[in-house]
Parts: structure tokens; sequence; C-alpha cells
């Protein structure tokens, strides 16, 4: 079984504020290309995925 270890996202997170939702879109788009090319059946996520316990709206979008 192959599977794909990710951590600590932190999605929601502004830096300066900066917001961070476009890159943060940008390499989750990243690792589901990775995850399809590697032929990955599991993806463990430990860590924090989100910035803060209640996340903005756009956390929960769709982007495509």
């Amino acid at each position: 079984m192959r599977l794909m270890h990710i951590s600590d996202l932190h999605l929601g997170k502004r830096v300066n504020e900066y917001s961070m939702l476009d890159d943060q879109a940008y390499i989750l788009d990243e690792i589901l290309r990775i995850a399809k090319e590697e032929e990955v059946q599991g993806v463990l996520i430990a860590g924090d995925v989100y910035d803060r316990p209640v996340p903005p709206i756009r956390c929960g979008e769709d982007s495509g």
C-alpha cells in the first residue's frame, strides 16, 4: 500500500494580515496531482489542518 503523509496545513493562516489561501489552494492542488501521479492509496494527515478552531468559510470551498 502506498501512503502519502502530510502535516500541519494550517489552512486559513494569515501572515502579517496577508491571506495565504491562494497559496494553500495551489499546494493542495499539487498534493492531489502528486497523489494521483504516484498512485497513492491513502493519505495520512497529521497536525493542524486549520489554523484556527473555526476556519474561514473560504477554507471549505471547492476550488475546482
